[in-house]
């Protein structure tokens, strides 16, 4: 439908634009001049003729009753996710765009929040994710066509760097599990453990004894347990998805060995009196002590993550000649090309020995 200019010489801005609106709603804006109603309507009528016509109300939303919309209605989230998106909305990204009309949020500020951050001392990796938050439910704004598009495409944030991978040697392990021992009885059963199937903690943590066929060396990967709060929540893997990882016989029956009578629903690694493992307290008591020994004799060991186990999981591997795809299930990675991008430089001696082949196969025609 067409709209209409009228002029109305009373009043301050005497020159009104109306059209009705793609919801069957007239709007209207008066203006100064003839000139910029006539601009202004016309931007209007073509919007809706391509289909891209946004209602001026629906962008007056403030933004923190929009996020809180965008976060109820996901539903394909883990808990732990749901949680950090909370604290990050609540501490990051409300403080400055809370009060804001979602309209009103442009590049601009958002440029300048992340400017704000980053002087603050932020890491990037925080910073990242908190744009990220705002990302995601300034997205959700775009299909809801309360605005044209997102003002955070573009906005570039501090270069995260990357944490150093740090791998074990198959007598390392020996040595750390060792100590492990020593100030836990059994830890080093986990720590081997964790070394030569490649699990992540969460992983492990929730291993039930139903999930551990030890006289096949073998593993049923279908849930983790995470700490929420100070909570322990046990849900699926990281990735949704089942796996099945069959690691080093001699493991499988270490570990075997340290089980004591129980149900096929008790997990498989415990604290010393019972009940589940919890991340802080093994760090504490264990972890920490056991690296700082090991790390007397290793000293660019100082800093090992238990997380590093899984990386030498994929080293030690690697090394007895597993191809991306065998590492890409033990790990459970979504994709090969994931396994690649981490783990590609361990392929090294692969590259040399394909180099010297090929330069033999050259040699037999020259």
């Amino acid at each position: 439908m067409n709209g209409s200019i009228d002029h109305r010489p009373d009043r301050p801005s005497p020159w009104r634009a109306r059209y009705t609106g793609a919801d069957g709603n007239q709007k209207s804006k008066s203006f100064k001049t003839k000139d910029r109603a006539q601009s202004w309507l016309r931007d209007q009528l073509g919007a809706m003729d391509r289909g891209e016509w946004l209602d001026p109300a629906a962008g007056r939303i403030p933004y923190r009753e929009h996020a809180e919309q965008w976060l109820s209605g996901l539903v394909n989230i883990k808990e732990k996710t749901r949680v950090g998106y909370e604290l990050l909305l609540r501490t990051r990204v409300l403080p400055t765009f809370g009060n804001t009309q979602v309209r009103r949020i442009d590049p601009a500020t958002v440029r300048a929040w992340v400017a704000a951050m980053h002087q603050e001392g932020l890491s990037a990796s925080r910073i990242r994710q908190a744009r990220q938050v705002l990302r995601a439910s300034l997205e959700q704004a775009v299909v809801d066509r309360r605005i044209a598009r997102n003002p955070t495409a573009g906005v570039k944030v501090p270069i995260e760097q990357p944490r150093e991978m740090r791998f074990l040697t198959a007598e390392q392990v020996r040595d750390l599990a060792e100590a492990a021992n020593r100030f836990q009885p059994g830890a080093g059963g986990l720590v081997t453990f964790l070394a030569y199937s490649g699990l992540r903690w969460s992983e492990a943590v929730a291993l039930r004894r139903s999930a551990f066929d030890p006289l096949r060396s073998r593993i049923r990967v279908r849930e983790a347990a995470t700490e929420i709060s100070g909570k322990l929540v046990h849900g699926t893997t990281k990735t949704y998805r089942t796996r099945t990882v069959v690691f080093a016989r001699s493991v499988a029956e270490l570990v075997a060995s340290s089980l004591s009578p129980g149900a096929p629903d008790d997990l498989v690694f415990t604290a010393p009196r019972g009940g589940p493992l919890r991340s802080a307290n093994f760090r504490k008591s264990v972890w920490l002590p056991a690296v700082a020994e090991l790390a007397e004799h290793h000293p660019d060991l100082l800093g090992l993550r238990v997380h590093d186990l899984r990386h030498t999981a994929a080293s030690l591997a690697i090394s007895c000649g597993a191809n991306v795809k065998a590492v890409q299930k033990m790990l459970g990675h979504k994709k090969a090309s994931m396994t690649l991008d981490l783990y590609a430089h361990l392929y090294t001696e692969d590259l040399e020995d394909l180099a010297e082949r090929m330069d033999a196969r050259y040699r037999s025609v020259a």
